[in-house]
This record gives C-alpha cells, sequence and structure tokens, in this order.
C-alpha cells in the first residue's frame, strides 16, 4: 500500500478557499469537492475520495477531512461553521487566515536564510582558524619569541572559544526539543499553555490569537441565533482547539454560577484586555454579535503588525551579530600576523 503524502498547509488553504467559493457560487458540496478533485495530484485525487466516501457514509465536512489529516485549526473552523451555517463564507476566512499563516512562515524563512548561510559559513572559518591558524599563529610566535598584548590574547581567546560556544547553544536546544517531545507534550493543556505564557514572545501570541479565535467563533455563533450559553456548549464540544474547549468549560460553569461574560474574560489570562470592555460595551447597546466581530478583525490586523514586527528585528539583529563575528575573525586572523611582521 503506498503510503499517503500529507497535504501541506498551503495546499490546504488553497482547496478551502476554493471549495468555499464553489459554495457560494451553488454548487453542493459533493459537486464542488468532485471539481476539485480533478485538478489535483493522484494521491490527493485518492483523499478527497477517501473524503467523499466518508461524506456519503453520513459524515460531516470536518470529520471527513479530518480522516485525510487537515489541519486541526482548520478543522476547528469547519466544525463552527457546521454550527452556524456559514460553511461557505467560514471555508474561505479560514483558508484566508491559513495562508496568512503560511505567507510569513515563509517571509521569516527567506529572511533568514541569508543569515543563516553567513552564520554557517562564519562559524566553519572560525573552526578552521581554531584548529588550524591558531596553533600555527602560536608556533610561530614562539619561534620568533614574540609576546603577545592583552588586547591580542583576548581578541584570540574570544575568537578560538566561539565554536564551542555555538556547540554548547546547539546543543541545548537540542535538549530543549527533547524535554518539548519527551515531557511537555505529555503534560495537561493548561500546565503547557501556562509554560508558553512564560516565554515573552510566545505569550503575547497565545493571547492575541486565542483572543481573536474565541471573539470571531463567538460573533459567528451568536450571529446564527445562539445564546452565549448555547455557544460555549459548542465550544465545549469540539475537540480540535482543545484551549477554547477547555476555556468554554470553565467560563459556562461560572456563568451558571451569576458571573458577567465580560467579567470572567477580565479575570481570565488567556484574552487581551480590550476583549471584556468590547464585551460590555456590546451587550449595553445591543451589538454584541457586530462588535465581537469587527473586533476580531481589529485583533488580526494587530497579529499580522505584530508578526511583521518581529520578522523586520529579526534579520537586522542577525546580520549585526553576524558582521560582529565577521570583524572578531579578521580581527583574530590578521592581528598575530602584524605582531610578527613587526618582529621581523
Amino acid at each position: 500500500m503506498r503510503k499517503r503524502r500529507k497535504w501541506n498547509l498551503s495546499l490546504q488553504s488553497l482547496f478551502f478557499i476554493q471549495l468555499g467559493k464553489l459554495l457560494e457560487k451553488g454548487y453542493s458540496l459533493s459537486q464542488a469537492i468532485e471539481f476539485l478533485q480533478i485538478q489535483q495530484s493522484p494521491s490527493r485525487q485518492e483523499d478527497l475520495q477517501i473524503c467523499l466516501a466518508h461524506l456519503r457514509a453520513g459524515s460531516s465536512l470536518h470529520e471527513a477531512l479530518a480522516k485525510i489529516d487537515f489541519h486541526r485549526e482548520l478543522i476547528g473552523y469547519l466544525f463552527f461553521a457546521e454550527q452556524h451555517g456559514q460553511i461557505a463564507y467560514a471555508l474561505m476566512e479560514a483558508g484566508n487566515m491559513a495562508q496568512m499563516k503560511v505567507r510569513y512562515m515563509e517571509q521569516l524563512r527567506k529572511m533568514m536564510r541569508y543569515p543563516f548561510f553567513l552564520l554557517s559559513f562564519s562559524i566553519i572559518m572560525f573552526l578552521a582558524f581554531q584548529q588550524v591558524l591558531l596553533p600555527q599563529f602560536s608556533h610561530l610566535s614562539s619561534s620568533f619569541q614574540v609576546r603577545s598584548s592583552s588586547f591580542s590574547i583576548v581578541v584570540l581567546a574570544i575568537a578560538s572559544s566561539i565554536p564551542n560556544f555555538f556547540f554548547f547553544l546547539f546543543l541545548f536546544f537540542m535538549l530543549l526539543f527533547l524535554v518539548y517531545f519527551v515531557y511537555v507534550r505529555k503534560l495537561p493543556l493548561h500546565t503547557q499553555i501556562k509554560i508558553l505564557m512564560n516565554i515573552p514572545i510566545v505569550r503575547q501570541l497565545v493571547i492575541s490569537l486565542h483572543s481573536q479565535l474565541f471573539s470571531l467563533q463567538l460573533s459567528h455563533l451568536l450571529k446564527g441565533g445562539l445564546s452565549i450559553y448555547e455557544a460555549l456548549q459548542v465550544f465545549e464540544r469540539q475537540s480540535h482547539l482543545p484551549l477554547l474547549q477547555a476555556e468554554a468549560k470553565t467560563i459556562k460553569d461560572r456563568l451558571c454560577e451569576g458571573e458577567k461574560l465580560d467579567q470572567i474574560i477580565q479575570s481570565r489570562n488567556y484574552y487581551e484586555e480590550e476583549l471584556a470592555h468590547v464585551i460590555r460595551h456590546g451587550q449595553s447597546n445591543g451589538e454584541l454579535v457586530q462588535e465581537l466581530f469587527h473586533y476580531s478583525q481589529f485583533s488580526l490586523q494587530k497579529i499580522e503588525n505584530r508578526l511583521m514586527k518581529i520578522i523586520h528585528i529579526v534579520q537586522p539583529t542577525l546580520l549585526i551579530i553576524i558582521g560582529l563575528f565577521v570583524v572578531l575573525m579578521y580581527m583574530a586572523i590578521l592581528w598575530p600576523m602584524f605582531q610578527l611582521m613587526n618582529h621581523l
């Protein structure tokens, strides 16, 4: 049996957008998938055939796509769409968000490719200096009885220790990945989130993404005629977005105890401060659905801006660090040569 190739996130997002557009134009779900199936590679045609078979057997669309390993965030969006009935719109919305994620990841990879090449080249040069040139300089200095200055000694010591520094840094990151995959991933969800919330940049992204997702899906469900309590029950029933599921249970229980939604949101650590104000304002003027939706759009724009800022900081920082390494390398190589020339 041939191993099935997974759809990457870019292909999944494009499929969601195309499927949403076809549904919007009046195609039935099976007709739209069959139409898109024609344009796919043989392995992906097989996947969509599996998807169609599950649909004909009575599965929902999110269950059928989960069988062919679609991304859990996209499946989560689709689950909510099936509850509020706006499947075509939600498919395009989820696809566009996934494409945004792909676009920024690709942009980050492109911007870091050249700095990492320079960094790798510099490390190789430092390693060659440490293993080949430094012993030669030491031998020549002792032969000509050249006394090294304090500055020269410091530069040479730093340059010769750089490869060791990167080796230990590599081991450190390998250890972190090992701890994450062996230990952290097996911890309860809230424990994992608490660990992530202690990392400054990651913390802000978790809060922003969760606030955006919560407000967007809640606005859709309320627009579909559900009450807040019923919407939280829908959140709780899905398992594709675990944090949203766990938060829904907590918020629902506290609502039953008589607390207000805006007060609950304000007391939780997983939401932007503005979200509680938006809920309070929306409930007071009867426009909660619209205000939650508009907030989710503004929040998405804020996330995009924050990602762009991170990307624009990372590359110059890497280039500055590499530039300093290169200058240090040249100093480490040329300084002993100048000292030897002065004593010839």
